[in-house]
């Protein structure tokens, strides 16, 4: 038999009570319960207790459960557990959770959770959660969250995150992911080749640039080299011939 009012109840007195004993327990007398009891909880007792039981838990009494005793969880248990108790919850706690348990939480749970708690998650944790819950997740509680765990959502949790999560979410990924997608947009815009008359106009540019003239000064040299050589060679074929003296002309 267990009083209705536990105000009594102390940590040493709730560890020395057998795991059945905590089948009779009411959300009334849990919420009645001083926070400093829970210290004398365990993995057993917590199992033992029914799911409805949970509704009468608050953020002091999570604050004072040992972490260990989060082993005893249970997805109903979690269910019936009010939003605010989930301000006590800690990284420790998280960890000793079954990812079986993550069945029960929502999107209220997920808001009252503190950022640092996230890093107790681990893989099996996220595959448990339900897409639905992930709508109070924030940037704060994903930035704490363990690469592993972003690494299994799917992408029914992914679209119910909140903005914010989103982008933190996928900053990890947005890395050398970015950087793949600029390279290929560079190469897809990369000019092609340039012919051999382009090349030479970039020469006579650059060689313009290194005298320390404009760039339109080495095709000017360029292009009047060329009609000085074309003259030369157009002189050269107007000139008159010459008509051939035999030598031995006059000479008898």
């Amino acid at each position: 038999y267990m009083p209705a009012d536990m105000g009594d109840m102390t940590a040493d007195m709730m560890s020395d009570m057998p795991p059945e004993g905590m089948q009779g327990m009411t959300a009334d007398m849990m919420s009645n319960m001083p926070p400093e009891a829970m210290q004398g909880m365990d993995a057993d007792m917590m199992s033992a207790m029914p799911s409805h039981a949970m509704e009468g838990m608050d953020a002091p009494m999570m604050e004072n459960m040992p972490p260990e005793a989060m082993q005893g969880m249970d997805a109903p248990m979690m269910a019936n557990m009010p939003p605010e108790a989930m301000q006590g919850m800690d990284a420790p706690m998280m960890e000793n959770m079954p990812p079986e348990a993550m069945g029960g939480m929502d999107a209220p749970m997920m808001e009252n959770m503190p950022p640092e708690a996230m890093q107790g998650m681990d893989a099996d944790m996220m595959g448990a959660m339900p897409p639905h819950a992930m709508e109070g997740m924030d940037a704060p509680m994903m930035a704490n969250m363990p690469q592993e765990c972003a690494d299994v959502m799917t992408s029914e949790q992914t679209e119910a995150m909140p903005a914010d999560a989103q982008q933190v979410a996928g900053a990890d990924d947005g890395g050398m992911g970015a950087m793949d997608g600029a390279f290929a947009d560079s190469t897809q815009d990369a000019p092609a080749p340039m012919d051999a008359t382009a090349d030479a106009a970039v020469t006579a540019m650059d060689a313009g640039a290194i005298a320390g003239s404009s760039p339109s000064a080495g095709m000017d040299e360029q292009a009047a080299a060329a009609a000085d050589t074309a003259a030369t060679e157009e002189v050269a074929d107007d000139a008159p011939v010459a008509d051939e003296v035999d030598p031995n002309a006059g000479m008898a």
